[in-house]
């Protein structure tokens, strides 16, 4: 199937998201706090913070 490539799974992520992914897999919600600040002190945008809640929210849902 071809799709938009935005919206692939296989696509490349941007390096910051990929932190912001890493970063809300190891730390601990009670730890960081809410999600979108915590990745902004990251130095990631508020686009980047959202891309990466919305892959790690993915990531939670796909596993068993």
């Amino acid at each position: 199937m071809i799709g938009r490539p935005e919206t692939e799974d296989h696509a490349c992520l941007d390096p910051n998201v990929e932190l912001g992914v890493r970063f809300l897999e190891e730390t601990p919600r009670h730890v960081r706090g809410p999600s979108v600040p915590a990745l902004k002190r990251l130095g990631l945008t508020p686009k980047e913070a959202c891309e990466a809640v919305r892959l790690h929210n993915l990531q939670l849902a796909r596993a068993d």
